[in-house]
């Protein structure tokens, strides 16, 4: 009987076949659980940014039925601005007002900017942090939907040589917005295509006021840049609005040490106390903006109009000066009797009754003109009060 030969599954199992499978089994499971984990990334994306518009949408109505009960007037003040509304100056083509904001990085402008924004046009702009590098946009308007425009001054305040410069070029409106500046070692200067304005500028065109922005640092740390900016600030006629961003909460919340240093920061902006102002930099606080911050970045804005408007009357009454002293004056001697005692009284502010005394005085003398008046001078003088006799003597006879 012949020998049959056995044969068990493990003599026709394929290692390599089953490992192969296994490996595939393997790849489609991870591929699986990746579409998986995918999907689920892509629906938390999803939840994400609808979680943070509504937290935003929340934010900005109850950052809206705060600020309705507290200083809903102010704001809608700002919203609605004219030009004028605060001191009646006259426009003369003014249609909005710039307002300079300057200080060094990271002292809290995009804050305030944001806050601006936020409670005033609803959204707010992106803003990534500048350095004083070559080829920085120095100077960006906000706020172009309202009556006054807000310029952030970016990296200005960290240049040393050319600090000043640019700091008169900015204010004058020499340098305009959305220019870009190259800074080398020894001066900012404007690259090749971008003209920087010579010779008079229009007061429209200038910075009608300054808001003087630092953060929440040892005032000391401030003192000498802010000796030479202050100085620089008075030169060009303007008084700064001050504004302090506070990084820490505590020191915010805390009435005595938070005014302490309003008084130091104060002093170094040169800022009166009165116009200096504090909120919480929430960019770096990570935090919501708070009723209080909200209603004291609208003060530091409605300060800011009050000290624009006071520019822009003392200017217009510099160049109204600066115009009449250009004037030729007119020969007196070929003048009227009238017209020379009119300039007389305008020039001293005397008032009609004694501008018609004066002259009729003259007439009673049968004097008319200025040459009748001068040679008959010894004889009309008693006549006149000291004030008079001593104001016409110097325009006739001037020395």
């Amino acid at each position: 009987m012949g020998t049959r030969e056995v044969v068990t599954w493990h003599d026709t199992f394929d290692e390599d076949a089953v490992r192969i499978a296994e490996r595939e089994l393997a790849r489609q499971h991870e591929e699986d659980r990746q579409r998986d984990r995918d999907r689920r990334d892509r629906a938390k994306q999803e939840r994400d940014r609808r979680e943070k518009q509504e937290r935003e949408a929340r934010e900005q109505h109850e950052l809206n039925s705060k600020m309705s009960g507290l200083r809903s007037s102010l704001t809608d003040g700002l919203k609605t601005y004219q030009v004028g509304s605060k001191t009646n100056i006259a426009k003369q083509g003014i249609d909005h007002v710039n307002i300079a904001m300057f200080g060094p990085t990271g002292s809290g402008k995009s804050s305030f900017i944001q806050i601006a924004e936020k409670v005033l046009i609803g959204k707010t702009t992106v803003i990534t942090q500048s350095d004083a590098k070559e080829g920085t946009i120095i100077l960006l308007e906000f706020l172009p939907e309202l009556n006054f425009r807000l310029f952030d001054t970016r990296g200005f305040f960290d240049v040393n040589k050319s600090m000043h410069k640019e700091l008169d070029n900015i204010l004058t409106g020499r340098i305009r917005p959305s220019q870009v500046i190259v800074r080398d070692e020894e001066e900012g200067s404007l690259p090749e295509g971008q003209a920087m304005r010579t010779g008079p500028v229009p007061l429209k065109d200038r910075m009608h006021a300054v808001i003087c922005l630092l953060g929440h640092k040892d005032p000391k740390e401030y003192s000498d840049k802010m000796k030479n900016i202050r100085a620089s600030l008075k030169e060009e006629g303007y008084s700064p609005v001050g504004a302090l961003a506070f990084i820490n909460e505590a020191d915010y919340v805390n009435h005595d040490k938070r005014e302490s240093l309003m008084v130091k920061m104060s002093a170094s902006m040169g800022s009166p106390r009165d116009r200096t102002y504090a909120f919480i930099n929430h960019l770096a606080t990570e935090t919501e903006v708070s009723a209080e911050s909200a209603i004291n970045v609208m003060d530091i804005l409605d300060t800011a109009l009050i000290a624009a408007e006071g520019y822009i009357k003392v200017q217009q009454q510099r160049e109204k000066y600066a115009k009449e002293r250009a004037k030729p004056k007119a020969d007196a001697a070929a003048m009227s009797i009238k017209d020379f005692i009119e300039q007389i009284g305008e020039e001293h502010k005397w008032d009609e009754k004694k501008v018609n005394s004066a002259l009729q005085l003259l007439e009673d003398e049968d004097i008319y003109d200025v040459a009748g008046l001068k040679q008959f001078w010894d004889d009309v003088k008693p006549k006149l009060s000291i004030g008079m006799r001593s104001a016409i003597q110097n325009a006739l006879f001037p020395k």
